[in-house]
Parts: C-alpha cells; structure tokens; sequence
C-alpha cells in the first residue's frame, strides 16, 4: 500500500470516525429534546465511549437523571461532567447543580470546595457567594457534615420483574409493596392506589404504608381522604423518624392548602420547618401569604428562603407577584419576564412545566395577552393547568388570545364559560361577527352593555363591527341601546370606555 493512499485512508477514518462520535451527540439531543430518555442516555453513552474528554454528554445525562428523580446519579452524572472539558457557561450550570445538591444534604465541606472551583471561574455569582458563606460558618460551628439524604424509597425493580414475582406469591407483603412504588414511579397511580389501600386496610398501623397511601390520594387530587389518612397515622410516627415526620406533614400542608384551608396549611408548613429546616414549607408559606394579599410578609418569607439558595426561581417568582400586587408592576413583570426567559431557555416547549411556575406563567400569559403578543400568550395559556380559583381568569384570558389568533371556535368555546362578564360577552360578539352571525353578535353586544354600558360605545366605534353597520336594524339596534332608549345620546352624555376587552 502506498504512502499517500494509506494517508488518505487515514483521514478518512477519523472523519467517518468523528462524524459517528458528533452524530451519537446529536441523536442524543433530539432524544432528550422529546424527552425520550432511554434513548438519549444510550446516546451519550455512546459518546463519551468515542469521546472521553467531553463532559458535555455527562452534563446532560445529569439533567436526565434529575428529571428522573434519581439524584445520586444525576450528582455523579455532573461531576463526571465537571471533571472535563465544558465551556464556561455549562460549567457554571453544573458546578451550580453539584453545590446546591450538598447544600441541600448539608454536606457543608462539599459546598465550600465546589463553591470555591466555581467562584474562580465567575466571581460575582452574589448566590453561591452567599451560600458559601452560610456553609462556612455552619462547617466551622460543627454543623452537620455528612450527607443528610432523602426519605426515598430504595431503588426499585422494573414493574415487570415484580407483577412476574407477584403472580408466583401473590400474598407476598413486601413484593406488593415493592409493586404499588413501582406503579406509583410510573404514575400508574390506580394500580397502585389498589395496592396501597389494601395494604393499609390489613396493617392500619405501619406508618410507611399510610405515608405512601396519603400521599398518593395527595397526587390524585382526593384531599379529603388523604388528610382522613394522614392525621391518622401522624400521631403514631415516633419522633425519631424526624425524615418521615417531616414528609408526612409537608404532605398533610400540601393537602390543606389545596383545600384553600390556610390556616391549617400554615401550621403544617410551619411543623414540616421544624422537623427538616428545608426551603419547601417556606415557599409553601410564601404562596399563602401572596394568596392572602399579605404581600409584605410573604416577601418577608421568600427573602428568608432565598438564603437557602436552592429553588431561587420558585422564589423570585413569588416576590414578582407581590410587587404587582403592590403596585410596582414594572419591577414585578420585569422579575417575571426574566424566570419566564430563564425557563423556556431551558424548556423552549414549556412542556411538563411543573406546577410550582403555574402562578407567575398564568399571570405572564395574561400579560402578553394584553399587550397585544397573542402567540407567546397562547403558548403560556398552553403550559398551565389553572386550579378552580383561576379557571375563570383563564377561560377569559384565553378566550381573548384564540380570538387574536384567528381560532375563533376555540375562543368561543373558553368565553361561553366565564358568566355573567361584560368583557367576554363583547368578546363574543366580536367572535361571532368574524362568524357573519348578525343575530349572535347583536345579543351579546345587548349582554354585554346590560352589564357595562360602555361597551355601547366601544360597539358603535369597533371596527369588528363595520361590516353590519350598513343594515338598518344592526344600525337602530346600536342607536336606541337594544329598542332601551328612543334616539342617541349627544356626545357630551356618552360614556368613555376604559375597560374594553376585559374581565
């Protein structure tokens, strides 16, 4: 073989060769963009077996295992990454995940040493600098020092595995056990729910079963049983199971405020604090106090839970509110507009976007929705599922984007359900003459000035109605106010419309 060719057969394959690497990374990330998990991490391992300098592949396969909730692996997964070549800015974001994940553990020296490797990277990080700083006088006061982990669940077989042992003991406790976590990891939460009840109903003391049971009626939205469950077996928790304790009443909170039973969901928060000083019953206080309208406290509470410096965003999204609650709606919508920017960067779909983002994204997508951006409003609306209290704000809301949009039907179809509003009847007025149905639109536009007589006004001006203004009846229909009054009334009598197209 000769030189140059042997050369040349060389060259191409490490090209063919470095093409296969980029293309396991770039099949990797459309995996993972779907969220096809399985597949991704198989694609990233694939690259780091070519590639053994990246970390970029470790560093996602970190994000994969938080989503999955399988911690250990997604720390592991981030300081394999760390250990390698990243750029600056996913450095930042790993080395970020790694400190908050023991400060959480209250691994204090962990904090302070990655604390430090990333402070030399980007000084004027004032958040780690803080929690360094909290670390460092904990570690130094003897504080805990050691890894203080979740009450999780060990690590579970496939459901598959367990339905196959079942089926060989089918009285077996603890492979039913094993099973209804199993079921409940993959949200089959009826399969497990009929595993759970069982299992409480024949051992109605083990605290476990009815923590487990309680919080899946939690899940599945049966409050009232949950709490039946819960205030049951709470007292019989011994108080060395401060981590079980300390589940069961942030749990027993969780229910209570769902139930918009403030008060005894503030008690529980406060009981969960005291068990596990953690930042989760703060947020839980926070969002009651914003609830109440007793904005200077729960900024108060979320500045406290800031200096946990973990679930920052969750936070700030909670003190924007209670700015435009207060009046300072620029500061409030500027500090909203950054998270909402921060999350979709991060999740361009907004897909699966978990319900602690529900309030500030609701009260964004009403945002956009009045200052005329009517695409990012939709794909907001789209990330949200509003609870009771909300759902009327949301129809209307919505209802006013599907029409700007051009999906009359739809907007038709949230409008109808917000009664009894001026707004979304003039709203439907407006749907039904994009539909030409004169008939429709003439008895909404009468709805709606019964209620506010503005919109009388706001009807006899509105471009959405020229295309009747030519027949008569539409004409004298607009002029004597629906037959309610004989001629016009001169300018000087009309009413200014200051509140068209709104709730």
């Amino acid at each position: 073989m000769s030189k140059p060719f042997f050369s040349l057969l060389i060259c191409f394959s490490i090209f063919f060769f470095s093409n296969s690497v980029f293309a396991d990374m770039k099949e990797g990330k459309k995996a993972y963009s779907r969220k096809d998990y399985t597949e991704a991490l198989k694609q990233f391992q694939k690259y780091n077996d070519g590639n053994p300098s990246s970390g970029e592949a470790w560093m996602y396969m970190g994000y994969i295992y938080e989503s999955k909730k399988d911690y250990n692996k997604s720390i592991q997964a981030f300081k394999k990454a760390v250990s390698l070549n990243l750029p600056k800015k996913d450095l930042v974001n790993s080395l970020t995940k790694i400190i908050l994940y023991h400060n959480y553990q209250r691994d204090y020296g962990e904090v302070i040493s990655y604390s430090n490797r990333l402070l030399k990277i980007d000084p004027d990080l004032s958040h780690i600098q803080k929690i360094r700083a909290a670390a460092e006088e904990r570690y130094s006061s003897g504080g805990p020092r050691k890894p203080v982990y979740h009450e999780e669940e060990p690590e579970q077989e496939s459901v598959s595995s367990l339905e196959k042992k079942l089926k060989q003991d089918p009285n077996n406790k603890e492979i039913l056990w094993r099973l209804a976590l199993a079921y409940y990891n993959e949200k089959e939460f009826a399969k497990s729910e009929s595993i759970l009840s069982g299992l409480v109903k024949s051992e109605p003391e083990n605290v476990e079963y009815g923590y487990k049971y309680g919080a899946l009626l939690v899940r599945v939205g049966n409050y009232d049983d949950a709490l039946i469950v819960l205030n049951r077996i709470e007292p019989k928790i011994p108080s060395e199971r401060e981590k079980l304790l300390y589940y069961t009443h942030l749990t027993q909170a969780a229910a209570y405020h769902k139930k918009k039973n403030f008060e005894e969901a503030s008690k529980y928060y406060r009981k969960a604090h005291a068990n596990k000083h953690t930042v989760l019953p703060l947020i839980g206080l926070t969002k009651i106090k914003w609830q109440q309208k007793d904005c200077d406290n729960a900024i108060k509470t979320a500045e406290k839970a800031l200096e946990y410096g973990e679930k920052t965003r969750e936070i700030r999204m909670y003190i924007g509110l209670c700015k435009i609650q207060i009046g300072k709606k620029e500061e409030g919508y500027d500090l909203l507009k950054e998270i909402g920017s921060a999350i979709e960067k991060e999740n361009p779909e907004l897909k699966e976007l978990p319900d602690v983002y529900y309030d500030g994204i609701l009260k964004l997508a009403r945002y956009y929705t009045n200052n005329g951006n009517y695409e990012k409003a939709l794909k907001y609306f789209h990330a949200v599922q509003p609870d009771e209290e909300e759902i009327r704000e949301y129809n209307f809301y919505l209802g006013k984007t599907y029409l700007y949009t051009g999906s009359v039907d739809k907007a038709i179809t949230h409008l109808e359900k917000v009664e009894d509003s001026a707004g979304a009847y003039y709203l439907l007025a407006k749907c039904y003459s994009e539909k030409n149905d004169q008939e429709r639109t003439m008895s909404y536009i009468k709805k709606s000035g019964s209620i506010k007589s503005s919109y009388w006004v706001s009807a006899e001006k509105d471009k959405a109605f020229k295309k009747f203004r030519s027949d008569e009846n539409f004409k004298t229909f607009l002029e004597t106010r629906a037959g309610t009054r004989d001629h016009k009334k001169s300018e000087d009598d009309k009413e200014e419309d200051d509140s068209q197209d709104r709730d």
